[in-house]
């Protein structure tokens, strides 16, 4: 049977319906369709949610794991104190300024455009009997300076110093000749191209036109972007939503963020995978899984978590609910169609997300 006007006006409006009776309705609409008019009603299902998908990629997170410019200002500034403005660049120097200023490791490796993982592998490589990882060298930035610097400091120090110098000698990680047709090293830029020499050139500045270029194939906001990837999906989700049970005094339990917090959350519920939010924590009713993606292939393996966490809670004589947003969803809207029919029109998205209130099961549990 084809799609008569007040269906249609259910499935449009289904997205920005308070109401999850009429949401439930518009999904029953939906399921009881066929062929082509099955596919008409999945269109307008979509459409009425994707109205209220925003993208996240221009928000830039916010937080403690990396230095705020002036913060990085002062270490850049040490850095350049302590080699006469990288005139005089050699082992003891490097100790010597790593040592007096910690943070100073941040601009040494924005020289040679590495994260802390990938100069910890340089520094291994460099002394195959060092140990360091990534996490040390990150605490060791973040880090003040001791007045008695321990042995194990000035050893990883060392290290740093060394692998840093080998690097800008082209000693350690060359290009491969096989694929130096197709490849070329992080040092292959303005300031780095002749080593220490290039940097000691552009410490005047250097062109507009260099800062672009460094944007444009490094990406702007890329340490950031990377630095903060898990808590960029809560904080444009999951933090709405925790503030806004809190403030209604909701009671609920939220997963903590990674594998472990997850596993802990299904063992000690029972549901797997273990959602973001379980409400209430005691006897619960209700579960919420919050998925943000910015591209179609994370929407639809976001997507799949969701059914199969609706799945799991059905098991139990749980509600599932959604949480979503981002453009990623616009890229694969029979994903997120998917998504809405599992939740039974239960998806909600940041501008949506007060919405959550009118679910009955939060209703319950509003305080007076």
């Amino acid at each position: 049977m084809a799609l008569s006007d007040s269906e249609e006006r259910i499935l449009r409006a289904a997205g920005s319906d308070p109401s999850p009776v009429a949401r439930l309705q518009a999904v029953g609409v939906t399921l009881a369709k066929h062929g082509e008019d099955a596919e008409a009603s999945r269109d307008l299902l979509t459409q009425g949610y994707l109205t209220h998908v925003s993208p996240s990629f221009h928000l830039v997170p916010r937080g403690d794991s990396m230095f705020a410019e002036d913060a990085f200002d002062e270490a850049y500034a040490a850095l350049a104190a302590g080699t006469e403005n990288f005139a005089h660049v050699d082992e003891a120097s490097l100790k010597a300024t790593l040592l007096e200023c910690p943070a100073a490791l941040a601009p040494l490796r924005m020289i040679l455009g590495l994260t802390h993982n990938e100069l910890a592998v340089a520094i291994r490589l460099h002394d195959p009997e060092s140990n360091v990882a990534g996490g040390s060298l990150k605490s060791l930035e973040r880090s003040a300076s001791p007045e008695r610097p321990t042995a194990k400091r000035q050893r990883i120090v060392g290290s740093i110093a060394g692998a840093v110098l080998a690097m800008m000698n082209r000693d350690l990680l060359p290009v491969p000749p096989r694929v130096a047709m197709y490849f070329h090293s992080k040092l292959d830029k303005r300031d780095t191209l002749s080593g220490w020499q290039s940097v000691c050139d552009h410490t005047g500045g250097v062109a507009y036109s260099t800062l672009l270029f460094q944007r444009y194939v490094g990406g702007v906001w890329r340490q950031v972007q990377d630095a903060y990837s898990e808590v960029k999906g809560d904080a444009v989700l999951e933090i709405p939503l925790q503030d806004l049970l809190d403030t209604r005094g909701v009671p609920y339990h939220r997963t903590r963020r990674g594998a472990a917090g997850a596993a802990e959350t299904a063992a000690r519920f029972g549901l797997k995978p273990g959602p973001d939010f379980i409400i209430p924590d005691d006897s619960p009713t209700l579960v919420v899984e919050s998925k943000v993606a910015e591209d179609g292939g994370t929407a639809r393996d976001k997507a799949a978590r969701i059914r199969t966490l609706v799945t799991a809670a059905n098991e139990r004589g749980l509600r599932a609910c959604a949480l979503i947003d981002g453009k990623g969803w616009t890229e694969r809207p029979a994903a997120l169609c998917d998504v809405v029919l599992a939740t039974q029109g239960r998806t909600y998205t940041l501008s949506t997300i007060e919405q959550i209130l009118e679910l009955p099961e939060i209703q319950a549990l509003i305080a007076d």
